[in-house]
């Protein structure tokens, strides 16, 4: 054993994807690539005053859910953080992060409900973000991990068969009329429909612009965008600026939209699932306020099984999208607005509006504001869908001194292989 090295036995797993264990000192120690219950020599990576970041050098006791990674690129890149991990032991130790998180607030919900693993471990991601190293000419990939360097790769595992399509036809594209300038491209591909985003350095001169269309004509693409990041910056956009795909909730076929500027999420399998699970926990309810609402993804729904849904984003190109899908799925119970969710909410007490239950799908930032303002709008039930455990801890202690009860927290794997965590908590004064 070397001068900064030392061992340590792994305890359980971190929100950020590292195992956790105790120097003999005290210190906690974060180490990568890593199972709980594995004793590991490592080496000193950073230290800080309160903790220790750890490089893995030796696997002295090997866990028995660890396995080899199905992944030529593992761990290098930093698309995945748990492919050595079995996918059961995977959920079992987001569940134990989402709890310690919350628990750390003083919460303990009153139901644990089963969580729902993701039919497909592989395969399933449907819109991702690549980036084109200047020193490889067109060869995509994920940054390293810890890294603003890039890990070009041939195939990713987790991507869909739609994303892989579009990946292999720009490379043909590019291979025969260059791009001068890409730096990077999103894909988003839920479905047939695809839509590519490309990152270009410099401005929009005539022979990229010509360049631009013959690929969108060659590549069969539902919508191309271009974002030039010289100067101002500017964009083009060739085609559509969303894609449609289906899914069927409670054996009802609904329409739904990809589009650039908008979220979606990565896993449409675990999505319809999570949409089935939030229309039954609004059951009974007949008004439903649905803040950070996108263009639908819960909202038209929950107005399909004939609830009146007020729908608030503060994108204006989602809310055309959501009332485009509206029409679409016959949904005339849900009105978009298209506001500030905190700004929103204030109006609505002023106003004395209610509210039999409200839906929030906040970003990673979470609602903090807008939890404080809920507790004086007072509505009975509060469907909260998380994606952030540790702002979801922080938003659940603001309400719960406001009045309100944890009834239930359930978990979703949207994301296998990587520590990310969706969840639906349930809460009632």
């Amino acid at each position: 054993m070397t001068r900064g090295q030392f061992v340590v036995s792994i305890e359980s797993l971190s929100y950020g994807g590292s195992g956790v264990g105790r120097r003999d000192d005290g210190k906690v120690v974060f180490v990568p690539l890593v199972v709980p219950g594995e004793r590991v020599l490592v080496s000193v990576h950073r230290e800080h005053r309160g903790y220790v970041e750890a490089r893995l050098q030796e696997l002295i006791k090997i866990s028995p859910w660890r396995q080899e990674p199905a992944c030529p690129y593992f761990p290098e890149c930093g698309g995945c953080d748990w492919q050595h991990i079995v996918y059961a032991h995977q959920v079992l130790a987001k569940l134990a992060i989402a709890q310690e998180q919350i628990g750390r607030k003083g919460i303990t919900p009153s139901h644990m409900e089963e969580s729902v693993l993701s039919p497909m471990h592989a395969g399933y991601r449907c819109h991702a973000q690549l980036r084109c190293p200047p020193s490889d000419r067109y060869r995509f990939g994920f940054f390293r991990k810890q890294s603003n360097s890039v890990v070009p790769v041939e195939k990713c595992m987790v991507l869909n068969d739609g994303c892989m399509e579009v990946l292999d036809r720009i490379g043909d594209f590019l291979g025969a009329d260059p791009l001068i300038g890409l730096d990077a491209l999103e894909i988003h591909a839920p479905s047939d429909e695809a839509l590519l985003r490309v990152f270009l350095k410099g401005g929009a001169g005539k022979e990229t612009l010509d360049r631009l269309h013959r690929m969108y004509r060659t590549m069969g693409l539902k919508g191309l965008s271009c974002l030039f990041q010289g100067g101002r910056g500017s964009e083009l956009v060739l085609g559509d600026s969303s894609c449609l795909y289906h899914m069927s909730i409670h054996g009802r076929e609904m329409t739904f939209a990809g589009s650039f500027d908008g979220f979606i999420q990565a896993n449409i399998q675990v999505n319809g699932l999570l949409i089935e699970d939030v229309l039954d926990k609004a059951s009974g309810a007949e008004t439903l306020l649905d803040l950070y609402s996108g263009s639908g993804n819960f909202g038209i729904p929950q107005a399909v099984s004939g609830r009146q849904v007020i729908a608030v984003e503060n994108n204006a190109a989602l809310v055309e999208t959501g009332k485009m899908l509206a029409r679409r799925n016959s949904a005339p119970g849900i009105r978009f607005i298209r506001d500030d969710a905190c700004r929103a909410v204030k109006r609505f007490i002023r106003e004395k509006r209610t509210f039999d239950t409200v839906l929030l799908d906040p970003p990673r930032e979470g609602a903090r504001e807008v939890a404080g303002l809920l507790c004086s709008m007072k509505p009975e039930r509060i469907i909260y869908v998380s994606c952030n455990p540790s702002t979801l801890a922080r938003d659940l202690a603001e309400l719960v001194q406001g009045g309100y009860s944890v009834k239930s927290l359930k978990l979703f794997d949207m994301f296998p292989q990587t520590y990310h965590i969706e969840s639906v908590t349930v809460l009632e004064r």
